[in-house]
């Protein structure tokens, strides 16, 4: 179990070495902090270049001419040096906080969870709730219209979006056709998913007072995380990315505490009994977040003890043989569940490839056009290009292709790559500028708007499902007349205060946070959260090789963004060597076996 029997060894963690260089910085702010200036300067040619590419989808506004060179230094310059003096105040509140930290016992888990779950769960819960019953019966994705349509046999069957998501929905979308009522049947799931997201934030807050995160700053964010648009905006969505970000938090707490352990608390049957469901539940929930678990294991075999390898490795082997054996290679072809494609894996060489016939096809040789034709088909390819989102180009990838094909085709990419790599950059670029650059806002549509959607999805429906009963089931599914009123007034509210600039883009979610924490971590030489960082780099990794920047792509990086905030604001550490070396469970003495 996560819970600790050395809550008396369980310090903020204060590292000794780093007093020297806090006592210099408790008079005056330091504006001469290399950190600062580096991460000001990132953050600023982020901003500058991701302007150009929201104008153009090019950099052009950021180096076209001689002129947009010298204004895009100083526009660099200006965004550089306000940067530099917000992380150095920062910088330097960290500090403060850091040289004030006593070596008090900080609560273990249960102590935590006793003391503190249901003064920050409820806030969070019940203003998630408070907005889903305003906006009832609840948000769903287009995506997931799909998949209540293959849940209902009126659309071919296909792990494409992930059947496990899609058979929980099914539950719900099944109890609401059982009382008459597909809107309840909604409302209910919603009404689970945003009770769990917020449990979710709870642990999550409980867990971070065991590192040295105060009562007072939890009770903040906790607030924070209940009012905060973005985050209201998020959670109440059927959606297969949701569904994910319910397990992102469990899943955290367990690696942190793994790493800060170094692998001691995964031992314990509880905790990596509780490690292996949340990770096969990301993993079912989302396929991508295999590789997630995969690098985050590679971290913490890194870190841990020798004889704590092989249960690790046993865990994540549980794990794999599960979701990738039995649910993938057994159960869903048992069930005439289609396989998904591989096109999703390759967004960044399909849109390089797709820009480049656009701007350079008539330079492409013959032979490499009849070699990309045979995987992507060229003919139309440069018109299908679309520079924020690849599904047009995505749809022309050859399924059927054989190995060698791709290869071949994976051969001509690189060396078009050398050839245009301006082209290629751009075109990657243009695809992801929005989560590194805070040039757009975070924008989710709080209504069910179907129209435009009922020609995609009758299309691609079984022909005897028919364009009109698609549209009823929409139509079911409408928001009522009577809180119009009441739920517009309360999204112009928070449209207008999710504009606030940087908080309320899609790249202070994405990228900005977790840079933040990262080298914060570097400069404290805090080691143990340099590690911690390692999923949300994964998952910016991930939203990084995506086919668009949609704002439901960043629901685990909002969710988990107040778990960045409060693991920053703790400064913790490895637990004490000798803590570590103790065996997860004590093995009982002589005398009292006997006793027994």
């Amino acid at each position: 179990m996560v819970t600790e029997q050395h809550g008396a060894e369980r310090t903020s963690g204060a590292h000794p070495s780093t007093s020297p260089v806090i006592q210099q910085r408790l008079g005056a702010i330091r504006f001469t902090d290399p950190w600062a200036a580096g991460l000001a300067v990132l953050f600023a040619l982020f901003t500058v270049l991701g302007w150009s590419y929201r104008q153009t989808n090019t950099a052009r506004e950021f180096a076209g001419s001689w002129s947009a060179v010298l204004w895009s230094a100083l526009a660099v310059i200006g965004f550089a040096v306000v940067f530099h003096v917000l992380l150095s105040v920062l910088f330097h509140w960290l500090d403060l906080r850091d040289a004030r930290r006593t070596k008090a016992a900080n609560p273990t888990l249960r102590e935590a969870l006793r003391r503190s779950f249901l003064p920050t769960f409820l806030p969070v819960a019940v203003v998630w709730l408070v907005w889903l019953a305003v906006h009832f019966p609840g948000n769903i994705d287009s995506d997931t219209i799909t998949q209540r349509l293959q849940w209902q046999g009126l659309q071919k069957r296909s792990d494409h979006h992930p059947w496990f998501d899609t058979m929980v929905f099914g539950w719900f979308w099944d109890f609401g056709r059982a009382i008459g009522n597909d809107a309840l049947g909604l409302f209910s799931y919603l009404i689970v998913q945003v009770v769990a997201l917020a449990a979710g934030v709870g642990l999550a807050l409980c867990y971070l007072t065991t590192l040295g995160l105060g009562r007072r700053a939890q009770a903040v964010l906790a607030l924070i995380t209940a009012f905060w648009p973005i985050f209201l905006m998020v959670t109440p969505q059927m959606s297969k990315d949701s569904f994910a970000a319910i397990f992102w938090l469990p899943f955290l707490v367990l690696f942190t505490e793994g790493l800060r352990t170094r692998g001691r608390s995964l031992v314990r049957p509880l905790a990596g009994g509780s490690m292996v469901l949340a990770s096969l539940l990301l993993v079912l929930s989302k396929r991508t977040n295999l590789y997630l678990i995969v690098l985050c294991l590679l971290v913490l075999l890194c870190t841990v003890a020798v004889r704590r390898v092989l249960p690790l490795i046993a865990g994540f082997a549980v794990v794999a043989g599960l979701s990738q054996g039995l649910w993938a290679g057994v159960i869903l072809p048992a069930n005439h569940i289609a396989k998904p494609t591989s096109t999703d894996m390759f967004t960044l060489p399909i849109q390089q490839t797709a820009r480049i016939a656009a701007t350079h096809g008539n330079q492409i040789p013959p032979r490499e056009r009849e070699v990309i034709d045979k995987v992507l088909r060229w003919n139309g390819l440069g018109k299908a290009y679309v520079p924020r989102r690849s599904d047009s180009a995505k749809g022309r990838w050859n399924t059927d292709a054989s190995a060698a094909e791709k290869s071949a085709y994976f051969g001509v990419w690189f060396d078009q790559l050398l050839r245009y790599p301006g082209t290629a950059a751009s075109a990657t670029a243009a695809n992801t500028f929005e989560y590194f650059a805070p040039v757009t806002r975070f924008d989710v549509v709080n209504e069910n708007k179907f129209t435009r959607y009922i020609d995609f999805w009758t299309a691609r429906s079984y022909p005897t499902t028919g364009k009109a009963r698609i549209q009823a089931m929409a139509d079911r599914l409408d928001e009522p007349d009577a809180l119009d009123g009441p739920r517009h007034r309360l999204n112009d509210v928070v449209t207008q205060v999710s504009q606030v600039p940087i908080l309320g883009s899609k790249a202070f979610y994405a990228s900005w946070l977790p840079l933040l924490l990262l080298v914060a971590a570097l400069r404290r030489r805090n080691w143990f959260q340099v590690a911690c960082c390692t999923p949300f780099l994964v998952n910016l990794a991930f939203l990084f090789a995506g086919p668009v920047a949609l704002p439901r792509y960043l629901t685990s990086a909002v969710i988990v963004s107040t778990f960045i905030v409060g693991l920053g604001m703790t400064n913790a550490r490895w637990e004490p060597r000798r803590l570590v070396d103790e065996p997860a469970i004590k093995p009982t003495s002589e005398p009292a076996a006997a006793a027994q």
